[in-house]
């Protein structure tokens, strides 16, 4: 199929790079200014994907929505349904790297129902083993939760300032650099025992 591609590139980590996956995509054909990034984050949900928002937006019929792997698209097998019927709704076919696949042929459709349990399945897998890791690392004591943003010396003296009406809550969080919220949460949170 020659129709018109655009494209979407997807890298979970702020280190990891796109360049291979946009290099892929223009070189199967989809022009610069079509092909949509996300940075940053898992692709496990849709949520706060506004490059795979902006890249569907940008696809209509006839035209040729591409990724260079599946699992840049979804690792959610529930969600992949919904895309993929969203985009054959509207005449747009799915390309995975230089093949391009019909979402209402049968053998198109359980080759990407396949693709997306084979990413969702990997997705909790390493899911799972993040929590195995953790609980290990708990176990043997090398993690001990969310530490304090600050010192306990200097959230000792911001509730002995604060105590004596010496300054605000506003002017505290302002001369610590941290929020509102994190110097209330020492003012009235319960103290926190020295680690």
């Amino acid at each position: 199929m020659n129709g018109t591609r655009g494209g979407y590139a997807h890298c979970s980590t702020d280190e990891q790079d796109v360049v291979i996956q946009t290099e892929q995509l223009l070189a199967l054909g989809a022009p610069e200014n079509r092909i949509y990034i996300d940075r940053g984050f898992s692709g496990t949900t849709r949520r706060n994907r506004a490059g795979l928002d902006q890249a569907l937006a940008a696809v209509w019929d006839g035209t040729v929505f591409t990724v260079t792997k599946f699992d840049r698209f979804a690792r959610n097998m529930a969600e992949a349904n919904d895309l993929l019927t969203d985009l054959s709704g509207r005449g747009v076919h799915f390309g995975l790297g230089a093949s391009v696949y019909d979402w209402n042929d049968p053998f198109g459709r359980l080759f990407l129902q396949t693709l997306a349990m084979v990413a969702e399945f990997e997705a909790n897998l390493g899911n799972l083993r993040t929590r195995e890791g953790m609980a290990l690392a708990k176990k043997n004591g090398k993690l001990k939760g969310k530490q304090p943003k600050l010192p306990e010396p200097a959230r000792r003296s911001i509730r002995r300032r604060y105590a004596e009406g010496e300054v605000s809550l506003a002017d505290l969080a302002v001369e610590y650099s941290v929020g509102r919220s994190t110097i209330h949460h020492i003012i009235h949170g319960a103290p926190e025992t020295a680690r």
